[in-house]
């Protein structure tokens, strides 16, 4: 891979490259958390240190866990599933490689977006990872950084959507012939199962972040108000927040399970057993999140039931890890890098499993949550669990990736200053159950000095054992041997060589790829758009001259986009699956499936969260007072009419009727520019009457929903001209599907 010019890496869509790409960022990403996290540990070295400041230790410790968490952890599993599921499962690409792409630069651009508060007045976020409200209010963090932080996470989110609905389609409809559910290897077990969980944790976490900008920049009042408040900040974050915990640790799982395999000589123990427990975890991990709400003084028989809930969830990840053991005993182990992290992995995840079934008791609860007790327990599950095991999979597929082999003796200096370093840095913390979390310094008699400064000993051993992974791997990139075939003796797809040749079903203007482009289908506009999104986040705070360059970059590559679509530059063919359940679904319908449930969990975010302000509040005008309530039926009977035009569309291309499709194409897009202007007309009256955005709850409800819902409809009707074009050319009829 290393050959290829910068334009290829810029506007490739090949899977591997992507992954490629994902994979060095999130390690980007881990340097900036980590430099953080040092800082944080030097701040903390000794009573009353004044390395940092109160705001700049705030400022650090939120953005380590924004980037630590949603920066690296995941990203690095999807430069894992980027490359490696598509060759596992016998695919030839993801389903939508242009979209592929874009979710890549989206994740890359949102993270800078993020940091980008580093260098502007006022600082970046400083209210912690979790953005608690009301702190994240523009009375107590005025500065841009709480703004572009959750600009980033939005544009994070939009990210996430597209790799779930590519990769869902991908599993599910893609598989080579033969491969089978229950053929799949491991690791795209737990990818299928994380793609699932995060299709139904991010929405609510886009509809909270959505009335959060919408708060501080418009002026409504969901966070800042009694009756949404705090509670239902926390709940909409901590039902995406818990279940990003296994989000972050289903692929180190699969990956530690591939392992073990692989070096024990033994096929996985009860692999059955293992694939129906991660299943289970994935429906319990939903309802779990009030035990981070324990101390809020909520319902208490929510909270009893919230406690069987979490202690529950322990019992599928035991069946894991027994089975994990099971497969070594007997088995002919070979103690290589990749076989000593995942036995790492597995041995730091049993203890932050342990010391973490104690905070599903709501009196203990009450004592461990606010202390550094927490702190090392999550850091044993995430850092321990999923990132040792994430490396693990780094140093097991670097030869597939490179072409060489890295220094073996490297990796067990790596390994070993990394399990030294990291217990040195967490440990300690069991122990300091009596100092505060978030606090950025403590006196000289607290006794909390020296496992203080055993913790930083600690986190600068760990620190310093990450750069002997990269001086490893960045040489070896050079000067490795070569990896020969499989050097591994592993029997996943993954070690077959790689295709050479232009792929079938993967065509530019209905033939072969040009001379040298094998296998790299080049769009500039994935990138162009991502670009376009962060400089139009950023023109939030530079003004509308930037604001409207990301206007017209991000105009511009749509209708690039588009123009790819119409020259039939990315056509894929449908894959052969067995028939059920989604052999005989199309690839863009499945896809189009996928995102419309998404989209219906975000829109059930919001409505739950004006229910929630509803019953929290004392009195509600009734809606005859507030609306015109012959606009709003006019409204519905143009969404109504503009689904039987859609429909009538559809009939059209069944029946082999350019005419009717394109009349009834044309008919939903005027009936959708109806709907903007009608509904731009009855907010312009709600506004002449001093109905604003800050006019109480039921204006910030009513202009939020239906302001999202607009959004919505505005957004539609853009992929109408690729139809109407294949209609008119006499290229549409049924079950034909185009795009990536």
């Amino acid at each position: 891979m290393g050959g290829f010019s910068v334009r290829q890496w810029l506007f490739t869509t090949n899977h591997r490259m992507i992954g490629i790409l994902y994979l060095v960022t999130s390690l980007y990403f881990m340097l900036l958390g980590g430099a953080l996290g040092l800082l944080i540990r030097l701040q903390l070295w000794g009573p009353n240190s004044g390395i940092l400041g109160a705001g700049q230790f705030n400022q650090a410790v939120t953005m380590h866990g924004l980037l630590m968490v949603l920066w690296f952890l995941s990203p690095m599993a999807f430069g894992f599933a980027n490359y490696i599921v598509p060759l596992q499962i016998g695919a030839r690409d993801l389903a939508f490689p242009r979209l592929n792409a874009m979710s890549y630069w989206f994740y890359l651009f949102g993270g800078l977006v993020a940091a980008a508060g580093f260098f502007l007045p006022g600082g970046a976020a400083d209210v912690g990872w979790t953005f608690y409200s009301p702190l994240t209010s523009a009375r107590f963090s005025p500065g841009l950084g709480v703004t572009l932080a959750g600009a980033g996470l939005l544009m994070l989110v939009a990210s996430v959507t597209m790799s779930t609905v590519n990769f869902l389609v991908t599993i599910l409809r893609m598989r080579g012939p033969g491969i089978s559910l229950g053929r799949m290897p491991l690791f795209t077990w737990p990818i299928l199962f994380t793609v699932a969980m995060m299709w139904f944790a991010f929405p609510p976490l886009l509809a909270a972040l959505l009335m959060l900008v919408s708060d501080r920049l418009l002026g409504t009042l969901y966070f800042v108000s009694p009756e949404g408040g705090a509670i239902l900040w926390d709940h909409l974050f901590w039902f995406f927040g818990h279940p990003e915990v296994y989000i972050v640790l289903m692929p180190a799982l699969g990956v530690v399970g591939d392992i073990i395999a692989v070096f024990s000589r033994r096929p996985l123990y009860a692999r059955q057993a293992i694939i129906g427990s991660m299943l289970v975890a994935v429906i319990l991990s939903f309802i779990v999140w009030v035990h981070h709400m324990f101390i809020t003084g909520i319902d208490p028989g929510l909270r009893k039931f919230m406690t069987i809930t979490t202690e529950s969830i322990s019992i599928p990840f035991g069946i894991i890890i027994l089975s994990f053991i099971l497969t070594l005993f007997r088995g002919r182990v070979r103690l290589t890098t990749p076989m000593l992290f995942a036995l790492g992995s597995i041995a730091l995840f049993i203890i932050g499993g342990i010391t973490g079934v104690f905070n599903s008791s709501v009196a203990l609860d009450y004592n461990l949550r606010g202390i550094y007790w927490v702190v090392g327990h999550f850091h044993y599950t995430l850092v321990g669990g999923a990132v040792l095991g994430l490396v693990a999979g780094l140093y097991y597929w670097f030869p597939r990736m490179a072409g060489r082999m890295y220094s073996e003796a490297l990796g067990r200096l790596h390994f070993t200053t990394s399990i030294i370093g990291f217990n040195l840095l967490y440990f300690p913390m069991f122990y300091l159950i009596d100092m505060p979390r978030r606090v950025y310094t403590y006196d000289a008699g607290s006794g909390w000095e020296a496992l203080n400064q055993v913790a930083t000993i600690g986190a600068f051993i760990f620190g310093l054992s990450q750069l002997v992974m990269l001086y490893n791997l960045m040489r070896s990139l050079r000067v490795g041997p070569p990896a020969v075939g499989n050097p591994w003796g592993a029997g996943g797809l993954e070690w077959m060589p790689a295709p050479t040749h232009t792929p079938p079903g993967l065509m530019v203007n209905g033939g072969g790829l040009p001379q040298g482009h094998e296998e790299h289908l080049l769009s500039p506009w994935p990138v162009l758009m991502g670009a376009a999104t962060a400089i139009f986040f950023l023109g939030l705070g530079m003004g509308p001259l930037v604001l409207g360059l990301g206007v017209a970059l991000g105009l511009l590559s749509l209708a690039g986009w588009m123009r790819q679509d119409l020259r039939g530059e990315f056509r894929v063919e449908e894959g052969a699956v067995e028939p059920w359940p989604y052999g005989g679904v199309p690839r863009l319908k499945l896809g189009v499936w996928a995102f419309l449930a998404s989209e219906a969990v975000l829109f059930g975010a919001l409505i739950s969260a004006y229910i929630f302000i509803r019953l929290n509040s004392p009195s509600w005008p009734p809606g005859i007072q507030l609306h015109d309530l012959r606009l709003g039926g006019v409204n519905t009977i143009i969404l109504l009419t503009s689904s039987f035009t859609m429909a009538a569309a559809l009939h059209s291309i069944r029946g082999g009727s350019p005419g009717g499709l394109i009349a009834g194409l044309l008919s939903t897009f005027l009936l959708g520019l109806l709907f903007l202007a009608n509904k731009a007309v009855e907010w312009s009256e709600l506004f002449h009457r001093g109905f604003t955005f800050g006019s109480g709850l039921p204006a910030s409800t009513f202009y939020l929903t239906t302001g999202v819902h607009g959004a919505h409809c505005a957004g539609g009707p853009h992929r109408h001209p690729l139809p109407a074009h294949q209609g008119l050319q006499g290229r549409v009829r049924a079950g034909q599907t185009r795009g990536g």
